[in-house]
């Protein structure tokens, strides 16, 4: 089975699943991928598992094309149809044969634009894709409304073996924040909320934030925050056990990989309900809390997890792993495999 992955930029969970893919014995993957974006400078990656790794470069395009189309894949798996080229490509390779599949993350949100896509999705998305891969429920829906009724599911998965060795400290007296330092993840709703519980508590805990971003100026001097720069993927089992309660309170996230990262590694979660990936990770009350993305309520948790005597936070901490461990990089091959079987009858 010949399969064509033409990808966005490169990350260290997508990598893990697509070489646990390519692990299949029937199984030949070559990958075109975006440049590493800045804001995550990740560590030179390994590609020796892929037939043919190729960066996408604007200039060779056109000989992409050709190379892909002689490829003759069986499966095209693209990071999304917003890459206008790659949508070219995976039309050229349907012709030839290739079932397409694209991923996407967008949860439904009801707005003008989505329900436009809905409306030329028969003429547009039909003729060029044969199903999506979704990360869940939420993004499952706009697939439904785009006439597809039986997406993929379990896009995302981080790279479960990074955390295989992680143990929970419920001595340990931190907050972590991992992601990048923009108003997206709600960082000045953190610095604010977390201000307020730092006077509404005795020793109140530290909060560690990893990542880079325009806002790392407004966590400078703020007493009790402690700043991390971007941490490399193998290192952030160790980063985790600093902590007692990671917390991700995000006005906006489609899903939040780094939440199935901590339920990995363990940790009680506090996250916002925009988070997708609270509907697979947090359990209100029995890991964490899931909050709004006001100040007053994501303090409020902040307390409350503060509070909590460590036999409770090592109770939420057992949930977490259960929950995380549903869904691991061997589930992921697993699982897309069996999907491409059934898509290639």
């Amino acid at each position: 089975m010949k399969i064509l992955i033409l990808w966005s930029s490169l990350a260290d969970y997508t990598l893990a699943c697509f070489k646990q893919l390519a692990s299949k014995t029937d199984v030949t993957i070559r990958i075109v991928y975006q440049p590493i974006h800045a804001n995550a400078p990740f560590n030179a990656f390994d590609l020796s598992y892929f037939e043919q790794a190729t960066e996408d470069i604007v200039a060779n395009r056109s000989m992409l094309m050709a190379e892909c189309i002689n490829y003759k894949p069986d499966i095209t798996l693209m990071a999304s149809w917003n890459f206008k080229h790659y949508m070219s490509i995976s039309k050229a390779c349907k012709k030839n044969g290739s079932k397409v599949i694209s991923a996407f993350d967008n949860q439904w949100n009801n707005t003008i634009k989505q329900n436009i896509g809905r409306v030329v999705s028969p003429y547009f998305l039909k003729p060029a894709i044969d199903n999506f891969f979704v990360p869940g429920d939420r993004q499952a829906q706009m697939a439904f409304k785009f006439g597809y009724s039986t997406p993929f599911y379990g896009f995302y998965c981080a790279n479960s073996r990074n955390f295989e060795q992680s143990t929970y400290n419920s001595s340990t007296r931190n907050f972590l924040f991992i992601g990048r330092l923009i108003e997206q993840k709600g960082i000045s709703t953190l610095i604010n909320a977390y201000k307020h519980y730092r006077l509404q508590v005795t020793n109140p805990w530290n909060l560690i934030v990893a990542g880079t971003g325009p806002l790392k100026h407004l966590l400078e001097g703020v007493e009790g925050i402690v700043l991390r720069s971007f941490v490399q993927p193998e290192n952030l089992g160790q980063l985790f056990t600093e902590a007692s309660c990671f917390v991700l309170p995000s006005k906006h996230e489609n899903w939040g990989l780094v939440i199935h990262e901590a339920a990995l590694a363990g940790q009680p979660i506090i996250c916002t309900a925009n988070c997708g990936a609270s509907t697979w990770f947090v359990r209100d009350g029995l890991n964490g809390y899931i909050t709004d993305v006001s100040e007053t309520h994501l303090c409020d948790s902040l307390i409350k997890m503060h509070q909590l005597q460590p036999e409770a936070r090592e109770v939420m901490s057992q949930y977490s792993f259960k929950l995380a461990k549903l869904w691991t990089v061997e589930k992921w091959a697993d699982s897309l495999y069996a999907n491409i079987l059934n898509l290639l009858k």
